[in-house]
């Protein structure tokens, strides 16, 4: 994991990323040496940080980024959304990610989807067994079935991933479908399946990879370009999650988006661990905020529950008009209830600061973005979770006038010792 933060003003846009990566599992070791932020462009005041997996399709960011910012050279383009969008381009097309490296990809999310599949069958089958004391094969072929049936529609749920069209899924199912029934065999065994739940398995998958229900299953990649097109005077940045590629199509999310548009204006974008910078911003942990809510919503509804049983204990039929009533009321008074705890917090909290970071001039747009990284890395140290932020924070600052200028940077290597690498940097061929 990581913490990554964006300030932007009408001055510019401030990045900071720590330094912390996970290798291997989610309990894997953890080095604090990751490179996340990067200038895109050699010429253009745009940058790029990346959170989430390392790595894409087994090639290391870093080295995807700068493989794309030789190809970039000099060009520029108008808008700062035109860089994502070169970007996203270059990834599609680059000879980095061929196609033996997208069905190894694919199977790695098999593997991971049908092991989920396959634990929740064990645990139902043993549950009905300790019911039952005796499961015939027609039963147990009956029971994935179904459990299958319930995974499909599930998925079915999610929305489709951005330019997903009916001929790219049919084009995925077409080229995956034997790599389909090897991991089936290989993660179900010698499990007795039905002719329909292996129709059904393969109808699943094809929604699996073309579903937004693949960031719960997947390695996800979160790439964040910012800064200025060259028309533009206000910057904005651009936020993709890339899950792989399948049959030649990148598989990822719908950008989102986030723009100064005029003057006076400020924002605040933290990317994957985000809740501290939502704890320092709005007054309240986000996690707490929504157990809040929900208590008080179920107070107010045990509370009317009490009241209305007494009610038609004793007036059965103005009880049960009396509880439409209430429960009608109750739906339009919650929501009053939280919006008014909003308008608080905003008048109090984000509000007044975010005020003052529109007016903030750019060394400062950079120690707040490092010092909202810095919140999340001092919390993860003095808590009992893992140290999944941590290291060196990089900070950047990017503006129209000044462009891409580092604030703070680590090296792993002392630059008075390569000389011929400063030469290298100073004659503009930026490694």
């Amino acid at each position: 994991m990581t913490a990554e933060v964006a300030v932007l003003n009408s001055n510019g846009i401030a990045l900071a990323a720590d330094s912390a990566v996970t290798i291997g599992h989610e309990e894997g070791k953890i080095y604090t040496s990751a490179d996340k932020l990067f200038q895109l462009s050699e010429c253009a005041p745009v940058g790029i940080m990346v959170y989430g997996s390392a790595s894409f399709l087994g090639v290391p960011w870093e080295t995807i980024i700068k493989s794309y910012r030789s190809e970039l050279g000099g060009r520029t383009f108008r808008k700062l959304v035109d860089y994502s969008k070169n970007f996203i381009s270059f990834l599609k097309t680059s000879r980095m990610f061929p196609a033996t490296k997208q069905k190894d990809d694919v199977r790695n999310i098999l593997v991971g989807f049908f092991s989920h599949l396959r634990k929740r069958f064990e645990d139902a089958v043993q549950k009905e067994y300790d019911k039952r004391h005796e499961l015939s094969e027609s039963d147990i072929k009956e029971m994935f079935t179904s459990l299958i049936r319930e995974e499909l529609e599930k998925t079915k749920k999610n929305k489709k991933l951005d330019g997903v069209s009916t001929r790219i899924t049919q084009a995925i199912g077409r080229k995956y479908e034997k790599d389909i029934e090897v991991v089936r065999q290989k993660i179900f065994e010698n499990l007795p399946i039905s002719k329909i739940a292996g129709r059904l398995i393969a109808d699943m998958v094809v929604y699996l990879l073309t579903s937004e229900r693949l960031q719960q299953r997947g390695q996800i990649s979160g790439i964040v370009v910012a800064g200025f097109g060259e028309k533009e005077h206000f910057p904005s940045l651009v936020e993709t999650a890339v899950f792989g590629m399948a049959s030649g199509h990148l598989l990822h999310l719908k950008p989102n988006k986030a723009s100064i548009t005029d003057g006076g204006q400020a924002i605040v974008v933290p990317f994957a661990q985000r809740e501290m910078v939502y704890t320092f911003m709005d007054g309240i942990d986000p996690d707490f905020k929504e157990l809040i809510e929900k208590s008080t919503k179920d107070l107010f509804d045990q509370m009317a529950d009490i009241v209305l049983q007494e009610v038609k204990g004793k007036y059965a039929v103005y009880g049960r008009k009396l509880q439409v009533k209430v429960r009608a009321g109750l739906d339009k008074l919650i929501p009053n209830l939280y919006n008014e705890w909003d308008k608080t917090r905003v008048e109090k909290y984000s509000g007044p600061v975010m005020e003052n970071v529109a007016s903030l001039p750019k060394d400062e747009l950079g120690a707040m973005a490092e010092a909202l990284v810095n919140l999340t890395k001092f919390k993860r140290r003095v808590s009992r979770e893992r140290e999944t932020v941590g290291g060196p924070i990089d900070v950047a600052v990017i503006t129209k006038g000044d462009g891409f200028v580092w604030m703070k940077r680590k090296h792993y290597f002392d630059a008075g010792l390569n000389p011929r690498f400063v030469a290298r940097i100073s004659k503009g061929r930026n490694l």
